[in-house]
């Protein structure tokens, strides 16, 4: 706890306004000893922290830092149960428990962060007012990085989903280029197996970044072009993790199978759909069946897999999802056949409602 009363010193100390002179004249010691505590060579012995206290005005808890160590570790358990009710898709869960976390820490920058971005899960417009006040005053105020580059990102999506691309560009141009990330100046900054890991970590958020990239673009096409773009999107994960290593983008490829099998039912290509929906639930059931292991793909063989980390915005599991998706009218056509309903009853039974 001592380890803060040095910087809580110098803060006081700027915002009563007064010198390191006044404080020692007031404490009765030297002006060498008031700087050696502002630069952490030394800490005041113990008999003078109530003095210190009493001088700022402030409780000793406060000068030691007690309180700002007890406010980060109640934060920190606020972020654990997070990232349980984000792992199953409790949004709504999510929501609740930042408003709780608000009304304990109103202005707490870590607090704010992740309210404002489980409002942008639950409903954007109805809370619409609400995140643009958030994000702005976390620009306006906030100088941890991480966090306003956050709000750039929040608000940017934020205007687009309210049809505003003039805002939406605003706060795009905020934020630095892709070659100044934080990611990819780590590299520089690391070495031996740290800058092995980064370098792989950096490789799945790219392969991820430009396979949702083709997959996405492939709304705007149509026939061959839209099927050949999913495929591309696949052959992205696939490249990346030739064994079949996948973990979380076990989801992804079940997502794009998915899509294709929709086009193939849409199109009443039966070798197609059945092919396509075989690998949408081989990996849907992989995604919500795998524990935690470690990878060995050449290009990610220094990262695990830890199947508690993953977030989602659903409360069921994604064989669930596949099954779904199968009572669309468009599947009518195969319903009866023997392999489609094969494939149905494999489904059922990993499959679980949120």
């Amino acid at each position: 706890m001592n380890l803060l009363i040095c910087e809580n010193i110098k803060d006081l100390r700027r915002k009563k306004d007064t010198t390191q002179e006044d404080l020692a004249e007031f404490l009765t010691v030297s002006i060498s000893a008031v700087s050696k505590w502002e630069r952490g060579e030394c800490y005041p012995d113990i008999e003078l922290l109530p003095k210190i206290a009493a001088y700022f005005d402030v409780t000793v808890d406060d000068l030691l830092g007690v309180g700002e160590i007890r406010k980060k570790e109640r934060i920190a358990e606020y972020q654990e149960k997070s990232n349980q009710l984000n792992h199953i898709g409790d949004r709504k869960g999510d929501l609740e428990l930042w408003r709780e976390a608000q009304k304990e820490f109103p202005n707490d920058w870590t607090v704010l962060h992740f309210l404002m971005y489980a409002l942008t899960y639950i409903d954007e417009k109805e809370h619409s007012e609400e995140i643009i006040q958030i994000g702005e005053k976390i620009l306006a105020q906030c100088t941890a990085n991480n966090y306003r580059y956050g709000a750039m990102q929040i608000l940017c999506f934020h205007y687009q989903h309210l049809g505003d691309l003039t805002k939406a560009k605003e706060y795009a141009e905020m934020a630095p280029s892709f070659y100044v990330t934080r990611d990819l100046l780590l590299i520089h900054a690391l070495e031996g197996d740290e800058r092995i890991l980064q370098r792989q970590y950096n490789i799945v958020e790219l392969a991820e970044l430009l396979g949702q990239e083709i997959d996405t673009y492939a709304w705007r096409l149509s026939g061959e072009e839209k099927k050949h773009a999913h495929l591309t999107a696949i052959k992205v994960y696939e490249l990346i993790y030739e064994n079949g290593d996948f973990g979380f983008y076990a989801c992804r490829m079940s997502q794009i199978y998915s899509k294709l099998t929709r086009i193939a039912a849409e199109e009443q290509n039966k070798i197609e759909l059945l092919s396509y929906l075989a690998n949408a639930i081989k990996y849907a059931i992989i995604y919500d069946t795998q524990e935690d292991f470690q990878k060995t793909s050449l290009f990610v063989n220094h990262i695990s897999h830890n199947s508690k980390s993953s977030t989602k915005d659903y409360m069921s599991n994604d064989s669930y999802l596949r099954l779904k998706e199968l009572d669309d009218p468009c599947y009518d056509f195969i319903r009866e056949d023997e392999e489609f309903t094969r494939l149905t009853e494999e489904l059922k039974g990993v499959a679980k409602g949120g």
